[in-house]
């Protein structure tokens, strides 16, 4: 958002704006020769205007440009989210149907994209990486609703310019301003687990171009686990969530300073099955992440940059009883992430402009971890340099974005590795866009993978992908958009469990497949739509060795969705959706086949006010979210939403 000053009494600023239409005879002539306005910038207005006793409108725009535009496209808006019934991000990405949201193990949930996960699929909130120190994914549930502006998303590869990592997609995430009109979004939500949460964001200015944005969030579950020995597990979830943001905001100058804290306690859904396994309390979990970002321009030339800090402190216990009395192990870890990124852009003429970037992300380890035996400890760190140079043209129906990079892993004894990406864009008639893409990516194994004292591998080699990406994208009729994307994705040194545990780089695994969805307005108040994945997997350790199916986990070869939303009248919304997933695998055992049925009803309250009913599961399935852990089952929940101007 950009603003502008204007003077609300301009007759006393700068006198009649012409000369043949005399003064008012009860206004006396002013002082002193007019002041021509349309030549001063919005520090002298408002300099002005004090001096003169003036009072201002603000307008509020755009805000500065942004140095280049990522290949990511706008999927959800807040209010879209908010009418949903979505109450972080988690319950957000679940409604793109080429994003599958599950669970993540150890708690929390993580992201897949067409097979790819962990560190492929790059997390980006207001344009820096988020990714955990250690295990190399994000908890996406983190992140409360009422600071979601959009989300936009691509399912090709993280362009070089952004720095290393996200082989597999991008989820780009808007969080709210801090400049802009006052402002206030708070929300209570409750459910049938039972589960009682409230979130709120509020923004003011506290200087001319200097405002403030809070947030906080939090959150406490009730939920019990069964257990086979017909005991039952106490899950006493709690999570606190404060975000700060301090903007300032002077014409082509931006920079914002970002605070991010996030407390938690939780046991993750215990297997169901087994009387042998133990049972996992996180019992402090925080994790705390600090940005500065800084826009600027020079003449022609844009700046941008950006630095990071994260740290993550976790204890984890495991317990034989469902109790949580008995510990069998106990797990302590510690882990830093530091970095920075620089980039640099000029037009070309009236259609192109290059753009150059350097990035540079260091992490760093340690867990310590104590079972009957003895103790454990381990530790490690890496660095990775990236450098990369693109460029942009655009002319009318065709686009075109390329850039080419090499990343520079140090510390871990791997070669560097080249990348490059580039995409076309075609809109040959108005109502068909027409986009081709080609990429190589690659990610370093995140520190877990080195470096765990159980399965870690230190000798592991980066992740390598190779992507070719086609999409069609149509407006035949008024209301009617239709998409089909075939894609195909070989990656060398896929990280995979080995027969004793260990992690080792998988030789060559190939993904292939095609996306399409379709969405139709049948009448004014009813829309309908759907979306079809097909995907095919096969890998091979090495060259000599032959080709094997559905090498990757929870990856299953068909996935889809059909749904309904209707609008019967200004405010009023209600959307009823089908699921499916088919079988897949958790290494080496079948997760079966699920077909789930939500539903969602919304309307808005007196003009400032949201309600949100919402069931998910409706049918009551219960389908295997990991081999033999199930999902909650039918879970109504219930939104208020308020909006204080």
């Amino acid at each position: 958002m950009r603003r502008c000053t204007l003077p609300l009494a301009l007759m006393l600023v700068a006198g009649p704006a012409r000369a043949d239409v005399p003064a008012p005879a009860d206004v006396p002539p002013p002082a002193s020769p007019p002041v021509d306005t349309t030549t001063l910038s919005d520090d002298d207005l408002l300099r002005l205007a004090a001096e003169q006793g003036g009072e201002l409108i603000e307008i509020w725009d755009e805000r500065p440009d942004k140095p280049y535009d990522r290949d990511t496209e706008i999927r959800l808006t807040g209010e879209e989210l908010a009418a949903r019934g979505a109450t972080d991000l988690a319950t957000a990405l679940a409604f793109l149907p080429d994003v599958n949201v599950r669970d993540a193990g150890r708690g929390g949930f993580i992201i897949d994209i067409r097979g790819a996960r962990k560190g492929a699929v790059r997390v980006l909130v207001d344009g820096v990486s988020v990714s955990d120190p250690y295990y190399g994914t994000f908890d996406v549930s983190t992140i409360p609703i009422t600071d979601i502006v959009e989300i936009r998303a691509s399912t090709s590869a993280q362009s070089p310019l952004d720095g290393p990592g996200g082989p597999g997609g991008v989820i780009e995430v808007h969080t709210r301003d801090a400049i802009g009109a006052r402002q206030v979004v708070a929300r209570m939500t409750t459910d049938t687990l039972p589960t009682f949460g409230a979130s709120a964001s509020g923004r003011t200015e506290l200087r001319p171009f200097l405002s403030i944005r809070l947030s906080t969030a939090a959150l406490w579950g009730l939920r019990e686990f069964e257990l086979p020995s017909m005991d039952a597990v106490q899950e006493r979830r709690r999570a606190t969530t404060g975000a700060l943001r301090l903007e300032y905001r002077r014409r082509d100058r931006r920079v914002a300073v970002d605070g991010f804290v996030d407390d938690r306690r939780y046991v993750p859904p215990p297997n169901e099955q087994s009387t042998t396994a133990t049972i996992l309390l996180v019992d402090r979990e925080t994790t705390a992440r600090t940005q500065v970002a800084v826009d600027d321009k020079r003449g022609t030339l844009q700046l941008n940059g950006r630095a990071w800090t994260h740290a993550l402190a976790r204890r984890s216990r495991y317990f034989r009883d469902a109790a949580l009395t008995d510990v069998a192990t106990t797990e302590d870890l510690s882990a830093l992430r530091v970095g920075g990124t620089a980039l640099a852009t000029r037009p070309i003429a009236k259609v192109a402009r290059w753009i150059a970037s350097i990035t540079v992300d260091h992490e760093r380890a340690q867990v310590d971890s104590s079972t009957g035996t003895g103790e454990l400890s381990s530790r490690g760190d890496t660095t990775t340099v990236e450098t990369a140079a693109g460029a942009q043209y655009e002319d009318g129906p065709l686009r075109v974005d390329g850039a080419a990079g090499i990343a520079v892993p140090i510390g871990v004894g791997a070669d560097p590795w080249p990348e490059a990406k580039v995409t076309a864009r075609w809109r040959p008639v108005h109502a068909v866009e027409l986009s081709a893409t080609a990429a190589r990516k690659g990610r370093s194994p995140s520190l877990r993978e080195r470096f765990d004292s159980v399965s870690g591998n230190p000798g592991l080699a980066p992740e390598i992908a190779n992507l070719a990406e086609l999409r069609l994208a149509a407006t035949p009729g008024d209301g009617i958009t239709l998409e089909l994307s075939p894609y195909w994705r070989r990656s060398t040194g896929t990280v995979v469990a080995g027969p004793d545990v260990t992690l080792v780089n998988l030789g060559t695994a190939d993904v292939r497949g095609v996306d399409a969805s379709a969405r139709v307005r049948i009448a004014e108040p009813i829309e309908v739509g759907g979306s079809y994945q097909l995907t095919a997997a096969r890998a091979r350790g090495s060259d000599a060795e032959p080709w094997f199916d559905d090498p990757l986990d929870f990856l299953p070869r068909h996935r889809g969705d059909a749904w309904v939303r209707a609008t019967p009248r200004a405010g009023v919304a209600v959307l009823a959706r089908v699921r499916h997933a088919g079988e897949s695998i958790d290494r080496m055992a079948m997760v079966p086949a699920s077909t789930l049925v939500d539903a969602s009803a919304s309307a808005t309250l007196a003009g400032d006010w949201l309600a949100v009913l919402r069931c998910d599961d409706l049918l009551d399935e219960r389908p295997e979210v990991r081999s033999n852990v199930r999902g909650p089952g039918r879970v109504f929940s219930l939104i208020a939403q308020g909006t204080w101007d």
